[in-house]
């Protein structure tokens, strides 16, 4: 299949979409066949939305926050936000599948771009049948699924102590932890210092500042993001764990953890924006593959 017929296709069952840059894409394509800009596809009806609204602009069906980044209407996406949404849980190593007879795959290569030509950001893949493909299909929550995952290079999850009765995969976290920060004692709350963000969380700027602008708070995560390298320089090769730790899980856990997993993925960009540019940069070139986890923080707020 080209473009050209995926769109003749399209057009024929009028399921065609027009970007603002003047090019009409199928349907079915996650992003602008000509400039790249992100597309939202309503469940309901299936309609593409040529931007992030909170609501489809044909039949007012809900947008999933997952695909509208629980953001304010009129976000704009980072470009790396969006390829992340596309490549979903798929790693290079990884065995997936589309959910249907023999459609079961390996991720050769992930290419997240923005590429000068199509299509923007690129995923190789070589399929049950052993044919090496290359394409840019998004994951789709609702039937892709994981067949066998390779590990990180490191997990950072952030942990409330107050919920260390929870049970899951991750209720055993710190005795598998390589490096562990424990910001209860010397960094101030959050919870305690303003009522006004007792109910916030880290997804929100105020809470990040906050933070972040602890003194000390920094210079501990500098010191962590060397403690990773230096495991990573050791003469054996395993995953690391990084587990932040705070009372409810909600705030310092939440907001060091963002800030540490923007400096070793290398995101030197993201890392300013915690006042760590400096220690994402020996990070720039390794392109770790570095999950996030937050155990504790969607949960309640613990009174105390």
């Amino acid at each position: 299949m080209t473009y050209e017929s995926d769109l003749a296709a399209a057009k024929r069952v009028r399921r065609v979409w027009g970007c603002p840059c003047g090019t009409d894409s199928p349907s079915s394509y996650a992003a602008c066949h000509g400039c790249g800009r992100p597309s939202w596809a309503c469940e309901r009806c299936g309609c593409v939305q040529s931007d992030a609204w909170s609501q489809c602009q044909h039949c007012e069906n809900g947008i999933p926050d997952e695909l509208r980044g629980d953001r304010e209407e009129d976000f704009e996406m980072t470009w790396e936000e969006f390829v992340s949404l596309q490549v979903g849980p798929r790693r290079v190593g990884g065995r997936y599948d589309h959910g249907y007879t023999g459609s079961e795959y390996e991720v050769l290569a992930l290419d997240r771009g923005p590429r000068a030509s199509w299509p923007s950001w690129r995923i190789t893949v070589r399929g049950s049948d052993g044919q090496v493909r290359e394409h840019c299909t998004g994951w789709d929550a609702r039937q892709d699924r994981v067949v066998a995952q390779p590990p990180a290079d490191v997990t950072i999850v952030s942990v409330g102590r107050l919920h260390d009765e929870v049970e899951g995969e991750w209720a055993d976290v710190l005795q598998r932890a390589t490096i562990a920060l424990d910001l209860r004692r010397h960094f101030r709350d959050p919870h305690a210092l303003s009522v006004d963000l007792r109910q916030l969380t880290a997804r929100d700027q105020v809470v990040r500042d906050t933070v972040m602008d602890t003194p000390g708070v920094r210079e501990v995560l500098a010191a962590t993001a060397l403690q990773v390298q230096g495991y990573l320089a050791g003469p054996t090769t395993a995953p690391l764990t990084v587990v932040t730790q705070c009372a409810g899980g909600r705030h310092r856990a939440a907001t060091t953890a963002m800030a540490l997993r923007a400096v070793v993925t290398g995101d030197v960009e993201q890392a300013a924006a915690y006042g760590l540019a400096e220690a994402a940069k020996p990070f720039a070139d390794r392109a770790l593959v570095v999950d996030l986890v937050h155990r504790d923080l969607d949960k309640d707020v613990v009174d105390r």
